[in-house]
């Protein structure tokens, strides 16, 4: 965006009056023009006799709403930079705003001055861009992070693994301990699945356990347990296994580590392995998402 940072012009566009004079003067002592709307209709005529540099927008207004407010906006002015604010956690507004190419949708109360920030460094960096969803391709890691074992190894292979995954140099900005998975392919180097550690648990329980009502636990049973299960293949920890196409939303990969109980989740194009999306990283695209 081509503009003199220093004197941007803002349209402020909220019905409730004490809070669109306190923004409004909050604002301005930030270096902004600020031009006060009180509805739709207002706005409107304020974005063709003022031409604003980007237009903080409230959702919930008597009369034309924010969202039909918006749709009036794009069809003079598709490339406006519009903040939509909202007093309501609305799935479906916050849905149509990102379809009608906000480029920020944030809840009410917010801290006026870290609005204004919020502002600038959008306007600072390109406001013109709407709010984007990041792929899973952006947000997945590559599958040479991970171990690769094959089916027909025996399970303390896994445990080796992991092992040298602890104490191995990582990638910048992996922290150690961090690698808890590993890729198991056949000896065609077919993707067969990811192990993780909560696989090598279940593994560790005696199958009595699972078949009892009435489980009775002594010291010793884990030790016993330890003895002879190094020898099992690998084989025995593919089970069921869950992956998701590389160009699904990432909704899609939300929801199927949350059904599946899942710390991470192998991402696929064409059925081969492209990548693994962990549960770390949607975590951290949430916070970012709430205060990018």
């Amino acid at each position: 965006m081509d503009k003199d940072i220093t004197k941007l012009k803002l349209l402020l566009v909220d019905d409730e009056d004490d809070f669109r004079r306190a923004t409004s003067k909050t604002l301005g002592r930030r270096g902004f023009t600020v031009t006060e709307a009180a509805n739709g209709e207002e706005a409107l005529a304020a974005i063709q006799r003022e031409c604003p540099d980007i237009v903080v927008l409230d959702l919930k207004m008597p009369g034309m709403s924010g969202i039909e407010t918006l749709h009036r906006v794009r069809k003079t002015e598709p490339t406006l930079p519009v903040i939509i604010l909202t007093g309501h956690g609305d799935f479906e507004a916050a849905m149509a705003s990102i379809k009608l190419e906000v480029v920020d949708f944030l809840q009410k109360p917010v801290d006026v001055d870290q609005l204004g920030m919020r502002i600038r460094s959008l306007l600072e960096r390109g406001a013109e861009k709407p709010l984007r969803e990041i792929a899973i391709a952006e947000l997945m890691v590559q599958p040479s992070l991970y171990p690769k074992l094959y089916e027909d190894e025996p399970i303390a292979a896994v445990l080796e693994a992991f092992r040298k995954a602890f104490h191995q140099p990582v990638p910048e900005g992996i922290q150690p301990g961090q690698v808890r998975s590993a890729l198991v392919y056949d000896r065609n180097e077919k993707f067969l699945g990811i192990v993780r550690f909560n696989d090598l648990l279940k593994l560790l329980l005696p199958s009595f356990l699972g078949d009892s009502p009435y489980s009775t636990f002594f010291t010793g049973m884990f030790l016993a347990q330890c003895k002879v299960m190094g020898n099992r293949s690998i084989r025995e920890l593919i089970g069921h296994q869950v992956f998701v196409d590389v160009q699904a939303p990432l909704m899609e990969a939300v929801h199927l580590m949350d059904k599946h109980h899942l710390i991470n989740v192998a991402v696929m194009r064409e059925g081969e392995l492209v990548g693994v999306l962990r549960g770390r990283d949607i975590i951290l695209e949430i916070a970012r998402s709430k205060g990018s």
